[in-house]
């Protein structure tokens, strides 16, 4: 094919992605209240089970979201091609292979991220805190002494600065079975989307040879979101699959100017672009992986060592089991990326020191 009808191939199956929800009811795959009739509502207590019980009745939006996300790597693929005789970093199928790959994962990421900051953003409006320290302060409080208990010193600063005491929140349950086992229509949604981005991503790293690592994490996330649909972890999984995504989003536009893993003719290109998103990547990752995500390990852990040790209402000790081991594969696999990250930018900044020294 000329580059002209790669083009028009490519922006046909963008096209096709970007408004695949309205196909996929008017060909009748999906039915018109699928969303309504999948996720409004928690599944019947007598069909959670806890194994696979739980995935029954979404398989065909499961599959429905695999071909979205093959569509859009595969669409960016050839309108890339459009590109190939007059842009290095598109000139040979290998590199818009990466860059399609690149895409795609952006775009299903930063969905990811921004269905998470809407719940979050969602919770802060109900609230009505009057600042980003009052709403910290007031979730540390539930989260720590379930807003039950003696106030902690968090529950008295939110009383003497905005004298309501540690109100209730709706949002973060009393106890920790209701916390782990509180139902969110829009998790429920994430979840299914998660499950099937990340099956897509798990046959990419084997046929890309990615790597042991992305293998691992993929196949973690499989398992984890595949049993969240329980339900089980709606309320900590805002967070984890949801707002933690902003960063991992920013780490996959940072991935395509690596020379080794993505497309050094970006670098060249883009200088400082890519100095500028590597900085908001540090930063990104520092606060969302760095701080937020072992604040909301703890107190998920905390959570599950609880219903362990003593709720006779728990739906499988093994699968709680997994959640929390998958969650500290996970947690180590931050740390291993911080220490490269780290590593990263010392080079980076002792280049630049070098180059500076040298003119």
């Amino acid at each position: 094919m000329t580059p002209l009808q790669e083009g028009l191939l490519g922006t046909l199956i963008v096209a096709a992605a970007v408004w695949s929800e309205p196909l996929a009811i008017a060909c009748g795959y999906l039915d018109a209240d699928f969303t309504a009739r999948l996720f409004d509502q928690a599944p019947p207590a007598d069909t959670w089970g806890t194994m696979f019980a739980p995935a029954r009745g979404f398989e065909r939006y499961v599959a429905y979201e695999m071909m979205r996300a093959l569509a859009t790597h595969l669409g960016a693929f050839y309108l890339l091609g459009a590109l190939r005789d007059t842009w290095a970093a598109a000139r040979t199928p290998a590199k818009r292979q990466i860059l399609s790959r690149g895409a795609m994962n952006v775009l299903f990421l930063a969905a990811c991220g921004y269905r998470g900051l809407m719940m979050w953003r969602g919770w802060y409006v109900e609230a009505g805190w009057p600042s980003l320290s009052a709403a910290m302060a007031h979730v540390h409080s539930a989260l720590t002494v379930g807003c039950t208990a003696t106030p902690s010193s968090w529950a008295t600063f939110w009383k003497s600065s905005y004298g309501e005491g540690c109100a209730p929140l709706r949002f973060i349950p009393q106890t920790a079975h209701d916390r782990l086992y509180d139902y969110d229509p829009a998790f429920q949604r994430l979840s299914v989307v998660m499950f099937a981005f990340q099956w897509k991503n798990l046959l990419d790293s084997v046929f890309f040879d990615d790597g042991l690592i992305f293998v691992v994490h993929h196949a973690v996330v499989i398992v984890v979101s595949l049993f969240a649909l329980h339900p089980f972890s709606h309320l900590y999984g805002s967070f984890f699959f949801g707002v933690s995504e902003v960063s991992t989003t920013v780490l996959a536009v940072v991935a395509l100017f690596d020379a080794e893993h993505g497309v050094e003719e970006l670098e060249w290109d883009f200088p400082v672009t890519r100095l500028v998103i590597g900085g908001l990547f540090a930063v990104s990752f520092l606060v969302v992986r760095g701080l937020l995500w072992p604040y909301l390990t703890y107190f998920y852990c905390r959570d599950g060592l609880r219903i362990l040790e003593s709720d006779p209402d728990i739906h499988s000790r093994f699968l709680v089991k997994v959640f929390m081991g998958g969650l500290l594969t996970l947690s180590v696999m931050q740390v291993i990326w911080l220490g490269q990250i780290v590593l990263k930018l010392k080079e980076e900044l002792g280049g630049m020191l070098s180059k500076a020294k040298a003119a």
